[in-house]
């Protein structure tokens, strides 16, 4: 693998994947691919995460499509369909929640005790 390329998050069906070298993220999910700047990305995990998953399902209840969660593009001929498992999913993906500091272990900490 590119040693500019990091995995951020791997998921049964997606991977996300951040270049450090064009400050670029990938995110592969399904057969859909997209390719992120770093305000993109911000701005598409907010729509993630505000997506009301069950508003769309009732919504689109009589639907003749399996799929009933939309999630809209800038191109305008285009949408794509989500069913709920692959919604949680995809946002599982891209939690960004993980720490940017390396854990140390407790035989690292120099303890400076003093006795009373």
């Amino acid at each position: 693998m590119c040693k500019h390329l990091k995995i951020l998050s791997r998921s049964k069906n997606g991977l996300l994947i951040f270049c450090k070298r064009n400050y670029m993220y990938q995110l592969l999910f399904n057969n859909i691919n997209f390719n992120f700047t770093q305000d993109e990305f911000e701005s598409f995990q907010r729509y993630m995460y505000t997506l009301e998953v069950e508003y769309w399902e009732q919504e689109f209840k009589y639907s003749v499509y399996d799929k009933r969660i939309p999630i809209p593009t800038i191109q305008s001929n285009l949408l794509l369909l989500l069913n709920k498992a692959e919604v949680l999913e995809l946002k599982r993906l891209i939690e960004m929640h993980q720490s940017s500091h390396e854990l140390i272990k407790a035989s690292d900490i120099n303890y400076q005790w003093q006795p009373n």
